[in-house]
């Protein structure tokens, strides 16, 4: 009996050990590389010039890769999206990504209308791209990205072959069209509250670029003392870009190292280069915007010393209005009784007159 339970003990042991010692297989991964993510040209209208990207499967599975170009586009609020161009779309001097002809260095197959091609682990395949700006486009900065995009064939519920997305890479294709640089940067609006309880200070601003090339820009939030001393600054951008003809909004709340009490002065301030300047001296544009703020707990004592200033005159004249109502309670008795003293007199006397006769 000994022997047996024995024997199970050294048996599971043995089969804990194995489990240790022998490696799990490792999970594959999908992963894509690219020689280089930035072109910048700056040509004039009927010109062009040429690229090359280097796709490469850093991973340890084979790969199917849609290769496609899509133009940048910004929202009102600045979030930026991608789109393919169509067939709807408006003529080819608006249309940056159609100004592309994309050449693939390895056979290609497509999927829907979109060119992709294999490639297995460590595999590097040269994409070449030719772009021409169409005559008749007007000045200005234009951004295109060629996208690869890794997709994996799976199967539906009604067990259909479907396309899954798992990633993507883009080179992004900086186009300047050559002719009358317009530079125009503005803060509309710039907003913030008047009057402000605590340490948080909200505010929102858009940054809108009117002209017709992309602008580099800093911005920075700045609270003032009467002095014009700094009490608080955030840096709410850093080496970002506005693009042409394109807006950024930004809100967030700035928050004070301390409580502060009285009128201070917020104010914003955005740097960007101007076309062909020293870098190093921006131009700025300053706005301001007076703020009056209360530690919280000046208001609350203020509420407090109102309410019960309120309450104290509340009772008091609850109490004034008690004192009218009895002393006209007592008037109304006294007069009764004043009358019913007359009534009895006037009886009292006729019946002496009576007597007499």
């Amino acid at each position: 009996m000994h022997r047996s339970v024995r024997k199970i003990s050294l048996l599971f042991a043995l089969l804990l050990l194995v489990g240790v010692v022998v490696p799990s297989p490792a999970s594959a991964t999908r992963t894509i590389g690219l020689s280089t993510g930035t072109f910048d040209f700056s040509v004039a209208a009927g010109k062009g010039g040429t690229g090359e990207v280097v796709v490469m499967n850093n991973g340890d599975e084979d790969l199917s890769v849609l290769i496609y170009a899509a133009n940048q586009k910004v929202s009102e609020s600045g979030a930026i999206s991608y789109e393919v161009p169509n067939r709807d779309d408006q003529g080819l001097q608006y249309n940056p990504a159609s100004w592309l002809q994309i050449k693939i260095g390895k056979k290609t197959q497509t999927f829907g209308n979109t060119p992709y091609i294999e490639l297995v682990p460590g595999e590097q395949v040269p994409v070449s791209f030719e772009m021409l700006v169409p005559e008749g486009t007007p000045p200005g900065d234009h951004q295109v990205l060629l996208f690869f995009e890794m997709r994996s064939d799976a199967k539906s519920q009604q067990g259909e072959a479907a396309s899954q997305v798992s990633g993507r890479v883009g080179a992004r294709i900086s186009v300047r069209v050559e002719g009358d640089i317009v530079e125009k940067i503005d803060v509309r609006p710039f907003a913030t509250k008047g009057f402000i309880l605590g340490q948080a200070l909200p505010y929102t601003f858009v940054l809108l670029n009117e002209g017709n090339i992309d602008k580099p820009f800093t911005a920075k939030l700045m609270l003032l003392d009467s002095n014009l001393a700094e009490v608080a600054s955030s840096n709410v951008a850093t080496e970002s870009v506005v693009y042409a003809g394109t807006s950024i909004e930004f809100s967030d709340v700035l928050h004070t190292p301390k409580q502060l009490i009285g009128k201070y002065t917020m104010r914003l301030q955005v740097y960007y280069p101007r076309e062909g300047s020293d870098v190093n001296i921006p131009e700025t544009l300053k706005l301001d915007k007076t703020v009056w703020i209360v530690p919280l707990w000046l208001a609350i004592a203020v509420v407090v010393v109102v309410g019960l200033a309120l309450i104290w005159a509340s009772y008091k004249q609850s109490v004034h209005s008690a004192e009218r109502r009895i002393e006209k309670r007592r008037q109304e008795e006294e007069a009764r009784r004043a009358l019913v003293h007359d009534e009895a007199d006037y009886f009292r006397v006729d019946g002496d007159d009576n007597l007499g006769s």
